[in-house]
Order: C-alpha cells, then structure tokens, then sequence
C-alpha cells in the first residue's frame, strides 16, 4: 500500500448488477486434494465450481471481469469451498483482493459476453485460453437448486521480506452481505481448459456437468474472517 495515499478504498464496497455464470462439475478427486492447503479435506466427489463474472459497477474499482476456480472441501467437519484460481483485468482489485483476503488474483483479459442466450467467458493469459465458459440460460431457476458456495476459504500468504518463508499466512474467508438477486436461470454448461507453460488448470478433467446457472445480483464486499492462522496455531 503506498504510504502516502491508499490504492483503494477502505470497506465496504457497492457492487451493482453483477452478472454471474456458475458452472458446477467434478473432476479428479486426487487433483483437488493436491491443490488444497491443509487442514482443508478434499471432497471425495471432486466437486468444482468455475465461474465467470461481470462488474459493471464497483464502488471502490471501477468494472472489471474476472474468472476463476473453487474446489469443494471440507473444514471442521462443515462444507465450504476453496478459490484456487483467480482472474481479472483490473490491477486495483487484483491488489485488494490478494492484500485484504488473499485471493489468488493475476492478472489476464477476461472477455464475458451474451450471444442470444448463451453466456460465453473465456480467460486468455499471455496470450493463451486457458478456460472457457458456456452455458445457455432457458429456464428461471430456483435458489435452493443452486449449490451453496459458501462459505469460500482462501489462503492468504504474504513472504517476508528478510528471508524464505512467511511473515503471514491464513485461511481466509469473505462472503457478500446483503446480496439482492435480481436474476436467476439455469440451464446447459460446459467448461474447458486449455494449456500453456504457465498454467496448471489444463490439470483438471471435467468429468461431469452438475449445473449451470446464471445470475445477477447487487450486493456489499465487507471484511473477512481469518478461521486458520499457520503461525499462530
């Protein structure tokens, strides 16, 4: 953070209209507990979710696109999820993301449009896709058909600057408040991944679809929670 100035606001911040494309699908169950920090527990299914977003508003950013990765696990016996994978094409909220709750933002061009009815979201980095997105949207959903991807754990990590190793390092968890959907459907999805010497998503097979879903929501990013502290344990 610089010392004069922040880079972004304090908290809260206003989200409006956010577009939403949830694709849920199981891949290899070995492949999922080899990218979960313990004390996560893998799900045995290989449940994941890969999603597609539009902010067309952000008080604190500006617009911005982003996709991503979460992995079902479990912690403490109850289920939650765990974002792997981030990406986005605003630098101000790849910064916030990963200093506040350390999410695993980097930087890519995340191109999220509507053809007819099919949401479309391909993430391109360096100049390779490495995951596409579709899914139709033909039939109004329900919210209790919708998964509950809740809460979402991150490991936030931070090196030290005298040394290896870390000066901090913390699951983290961050959940919307106050969230108003204005929009749900669902419908057909599928997911691929490609491959490139920088990226490891090509490691997970989809298996199978579990569900498609599209939403749109207004809501309020807050402060997390640290439920897991490695150097304090």
């Amino acid at each position: 953070m610089p010392a004069h100035r922040p880079y972004y606001p304090e908290l809260p911040s206003y989200y409006r209209d956010v577009e939403f494309q949830m694709v849920f699908f199981k891949t290899d169950p070995a492949i999922v507990e080899a990218h979960l920090p313990e004390p996560l527990e893998a799900d045995p299914d290989g449940l994941a979710l890969a999603i597609g977003i539009n902010v067309p508003f952000c008080s604190a950013y500006g617009p911005f696109h982003e996709a991503g990765l979460e992995l079902r696990c479990r912690f403490k016996g109850k289920s939650a999820f765990f974002n792997t994978h981030l990406y986005l094409d605003n630098p101000a909220a790849i910064c916030a993301g990963r200093e506040v709750w350390g999410a695993p933002k980097e930087y890519a061009q995340v191109i999220f449009e509507t053809k007819g009815n099919l949401i479309f979201c391909q993430t391109i980095k360096d100049g390779v896709p490495i995951m596409t997105i579709t899914s139709d949207i033909t039939k109004k959903a329900e919210p209790s058909e919708v998964i509950l991807a809740f809460p979402s754990y991150r490991l936030k990590m931070i090196p030290r600057a005298d040394g290896p190793g870390a000066a901090i390092k913390q699951i983290v968890t961050a959940n919307p408040e106050d969230m108003q959907s204005q929009l749900l459907m669902k419908g057909n999805g599928m997911v691929t991944f490609g491959s490139s010497a920088n990226s490891d998503l090509a490691a997970f097979p989809v298996r199978e679809i579990v569900g498609a879903f599209y939403e749109i929501s207004t809501y309020k990013e807050v402060y997390g929670e640290i439920v897991y502290d490695y150097l304090k344990k």
